[in-house]
């Protein structure tokens, strides 16, 4: 994605190579000395000169051709980064807001959390509870069964006994 500092480079060379493109063409706009043959210069010069005169109308030619394309593709330019720039910045509105609801999301189930092992720990210590209130209960029970089994035996052993005094009376 480009951005305005990389819209503004672009804008920057494209206006230096206008500026460069301006240069040339007034040096070309501006006469050339004419030569006179009492000037005292080798033909050569006069070859290059000619060269010269020949290529900056070449480019003045080429440029004359190239630029109104460039101008439009620059006018492009100029709309397609505008347009970038502007998607660029609702796509960053909506990963906030988006950022903003998944935190939203976020901070719910971490109080969830923590209410789930409030609760969790609450019933844990319920459940300790029981276990140790069944643990006593079954000690209990053992202990009133042990009573139970020895006023049982005491009983029997009594009973016997009585016999026993009944069956030594009886003979």
């Amino acid at each position: 994605m480009l951005k305005s500092s990389n819209l503004n480079s672009i804008i920057n060379e494209l206006t230096i190579s206008d500026g460069e493109r301006e240069m040339e063409t007034q040096q070309e706009q501006q006469p050339h000395p004419v030569k006179t043959p009492s000037d005292p210069q080798p033909a050569t010069t006069t070859t290059s000169t000619n060269n010269a005169g020949a290529s900056s109308q070449l480019s003045a030619g080429i440029l004359a051709i190239a630029e109104p394309p460039l101008d439009r593709v620059r006018g492009q330019l100029k709309e397609l980064i505008g347009r970038q720039n502007k998607i660029y910045i609702d796509l960053s509105k909506e990963k906030y807001k988006l950022d903003c609801s998944e935190v939203a999301k976020l901070n719910d189930m971490m109080n969830d959390v923590k209410r789930y092992k409030e609760k969790l720990t609450r019933i844990k210590k319920e459940m300790q509870n029981v276990y140790q209130r069944t643990k006593d209960l079954k000690k209990r029970a053992a202990n009133v069964a042990a009573c139970k089994q020895r006023d049982y035996q005491r009983k029997l052993e009594k009973q016997q006994h009585e016999e026993s005094l009944i069956g030594s009376q009886g003979q």
